[in-house]
């Protein structure tokens, strides 16, 4: 278990999702570990290993040093590696899709034209808010989970979002029409010093006001801006439309993402959980 300074020094120089202990703890009941400069999380022998040093640029060697010594002191059965790319040295571990994480520089922050005419459509229709997580938000999360087709993983995410939300540094936004129904929410942490997480959204089929989740984040973009921090993570791109939005509020790739999964015979379950954390 990591110490109240090594949860300050976590936070202190998180710049992803996978870094904040209360979030992976949250949603996935792991404990979270620092090895050197990394960030893991275990769960019985399921070790996740966080391949993204919290200071400094990425280093080759330093990597697998910390990752044979996480190997040497835990003992999993699997082990499962997210990191800016697949070492040759890493074996018998397939690797996923490539993609990228995305961010917005807010110092230097212009909101295009079209967004900002977006944005005052929705306003006509929603207010935006910060609340708690409660029924009402669940039953969006059920009605997402319904529409689509979701592996294991991910559904157990969904379902842990109220755990995550109450965590400190965690707040809900959440947009409301004018007769109070809920029109869409977002999830974002603001725990870390430098960065701010874009993490969850979801929006209303019943209540739909178009712009809504453009209204949202820049209520989120607001918050981060008056906390001080310098860049808000957007997350992956995970698909074409996902990136899109990211790219028109100005979030550009600025990390590399491969994960993969070296298992002896068990532990499926929190390889698919980690792969929901990161694509989400």
């Amino acid at each position: 278990m990591i110490s109240n300074t090594e949860r300050a020094t976590i936070l202190e120089h998180a710049y992803l999702p996978e870094h904040l202990p209360h979030y992976v703890t949250a949603i996935s009941g792991t404990e979270p570990f620092l090895i050197d400069d990394f960030v893991v999380h275990l769960s019985g022998t399921q070790l996740v290993f966080v391949g993204y040093p919290l200071r400094g640029d990425f280093d080759d060697e330093k990597m697998l040093t910390a990752l044979e010594d996480a190997k040497a002191r835990f003992e999993p059965a699997t082990v499962s590696i997210i990191a800016p790319t697949l070492l040759p040295a890493i074996q018998n571990c397939s690797p996923s899709p490539t993609d990228s994480y995305y961010r917005l520089d807010l110092s230097r922050l212009r909101i295009p034209k079209k967004t900002r005419n977006m944005l005052t459509r929705a306003r006509r229709e929603a207010s935006v808010s910060i609340g708690e997580y409660r029924r009402e938000h669940k039953k969006l999360v059920k009605d997402f989970i319904r529409s689509r087709q979701l592996d294991d993983g991910s559904r157990f995410i969904f379902q842990r979002l109220q755990e995550y939300a109450q965590c400190e540094g965690a707040l809900v936004f959440e947009a409301r029409n004018p007769r109070g129904n809920l029109v869409a929410f977002d999830i974002a942490d603001f725990a870390a010093r430098e960065y701010a997480f874009y993490m969850f959204n979801f929006r209303s089929e019943k209540h739909a006001v178009p712009g809504a989740s453009d209204l949202l984040l820049f209520h989120v973009i607001k918050r981060a801006q008056a906390e001080g921090k310098r860049y808000l993570n957007l997350g992956l791109g995970i698909g074409a439309g996902i990136a899109f939005f990211k790219k028109k509020w100005g979030g550009i790739p600025f990390l590399d993402y491969v994960s993969c999964t070296q298992k002896s015979g068990a532990g499926e379950s929190l390889s698919e959980l980690l792969d929901g954390l990161s694509r989400l």
